[in-house]
């Protein structure tokens, strides 16, 4: 049966055996089940949402007429808003992307919602926003279509659909002053937060989550990982002087940092946080923000501990495994980044020729 799990996603996927090669492995969303009858449940929804896929892939190849009902995009809106959007990680930004798209697309029927139509939104979208904002909601309208097939699409329009080219933002790392003049400004709980993110690469989300029963001593057990892609838990190592900061958080509920989850949503908790790193490096005199050429609390703490720990000849693979990437990618990236001396090098030895010495005559 084409309805199978994968140890690193939560979700039910298919494989749909009479797809066009590149598209038979199909993430649904449906998510697993904990308890037996939640297993029974869900898996019996996953087999649904199979049989539905591979009659339309039948009906398309034999050239049969699908009757797929017509539906305004509202209305469909608010059926994934209930139905589908609870279920991922992101959902409260992804609700508010949902929110615009409902704005733009909302009169309209979902089968009108065709390549020229979305080229034409995103043109007028970019007007008022970013690039890497149009390309956030455009994504989401995909994945919106992909789950509209096949009870009101036949096929969804966007595939393959190419995103707006986007100049990535400058950003740099926290030198060891700056971390010095910053920890000195924090309170012991946001100083804990802040070592966490560096020396464990923990995810802000991640960190926000972590529970008093979740520490061991030696390891921090990341129950729930807030990345998307990284479903399983995992476990990370505690660095002495994190060991230290987390023994001078006062104990209050079953959180480390009961303060810190005051807000409602998880967005923001992590605003929260932002704040008061760009409060704390105002105080410590240490520039904060993109917009200043400054730092910010995933390049402070996450990217800067990568990069100190490959500087200091820690092998990619255990870097990898620590901050929990799901290929090696990301961790070859900031590999580049941290070598600029060998990059230098390597471009000199281009046109670096070597010499040609004429072999010295045998004399009789």
């Amino acid at each position: 049966m084409g309805v199978y799990t994968r140890p690193d996603s939560p979700w039910y996927w298919l494989y749909l055996e009479t797809a066009a090669p590149g598209q038979r492995k199909v993430k649904t969303a449906v998510r697993v089940g904990t308890t037996t009858a939640q297993r029974h449940d869900s898996r019996a929804q996953a087999l649904e949402v199979y049989h539905q896929r591979m009659a339309a892939i039948a009906a398309r190849v034999h050239r049969l007429r699908l009757e797929t009902p017509a539906i305004r995009f509202s209305k469909y809106a608010e059926i994934y808003r209930r139905d589908v959007l609870p279920h991922h990680k992101g959902h409260e930004r992804e609700g508010e992307l949902l929110t615009v798209l409902v704005a733009g697309f909302g009169d309209e029927l979902l089968q009108s919602t065709d390549r020229d139509r979305v080229r034409q939104w995103m043109t007028v979208r970019r007007g008022d926003v970013s690039a890497r904002t149009v390309n956030r909601e455009v994504d989401l309208l995909k994945a919106m279509l992909r789950d509209a097939v096949p009870k009101y699409l036949e096929a969804s329009p966007l595939v393959g659909m190419k995103r707006l080219a986007v100049v990535p933002p400058k950003r740099r790392l926290m030198t060891p002053a700056e971390e010095r003049k910053l920890l000195r400004e924090l309170r012991p709980d946001d100083k804990a937060i802040v070592l966490m993110g560096l020396d464990t690469l923990c995810r802000l989300g991640d960190i926000l989550d972590l529970r008093r029963d979740d520490d061991d001593g030696r390891w921090l057990y990341i129950r729930d990982p807030k990345d998307p892609s990284q479903g399983a838990p995992y476990r990370v190592p505690v660095s002495k002087r994190l060991r230290k900061a987390l023994c001078q958080v006062e104990e209050n509920g079953e959180y480390y940092f009961p303060r810190r989850r005051i807000a409602q949503t998880e967005r923001d908790r992590r605003n929260t946080i932002r704040q008061m790193l760009e409060y704390a490096c105002a105080r410590a005199g240490v520039d904060y923000g993109r917009a200043k050429g400054g730092i910010t609390f995933h390049w402070a703490t996450r990217r800067t501990g990568a990069t100190r720990m490959i500087r200091r000849k820690v092998d990619l693979k255990t870097v990898q495994a620590i901050g929990h990437w799901k290929t090696a990618d990301v961790v070859l990236d900031i590999y580049a980044e941290a070598h600029p001396k060998a990059a230098q090098a390597a471009v000199e030895l281009v046109g670096a020729f070597p010499s040609r010495s004429r072999p010295k005559r045998k004399r009789a």
